[in-house]
């Protein structure tokens, strides 16, 4: 079957991208949010830079959007490679990411 793949041009897909991308995902969404929490913590207000705000709601969609895709992909990498533990540790820190992300909509006042 492999060479068939290879004889049409498709190249089977490497076991580690999938984990590698939802690591990926999951450190973007931490980055996003540190990034919210330093600019709560700081003094500086960002509502004066000119098209600041479209660069920020992007940014929330992209930190609403990021632990449901690394559930995915990590779900995926699990399903490959169901006896690798990384694909199980990046599975459980990407439920816990959605799951923690979830709760803290849920409890907050603010929406």
């Amino acid at each position: 079957m492999p060479f068939i793949l290879i004889y049409l041009g498709i190249k089977p897909m490497a076991k580690a991208s999938l984990r590698t991308a939802s690591i990926y995902c999951l450190a973007l969404w931490v980055a996003i949010w540190l990034l919210f929490l330093l600019m709560r913590l700081s003094p500086f207000d960002i509502r004066v830079i000119p098209g600041i705000g479209i660069v920020m709601l992007t940014a929330l969609a992209v930190a609403l959007v990021a632990p449901i895709v690394a559930t995915g992909l990590a779900g995926a990498a699990l399903v490959r490679q169901p006896r690798a533990p990384l694909n199980l540790l990046t599975f459980g820190c990407a439920i816990a990411a959605l799951f923690g992300q979830v709760f803290l909509f849920l409890i907050s006042s603010w929406l």
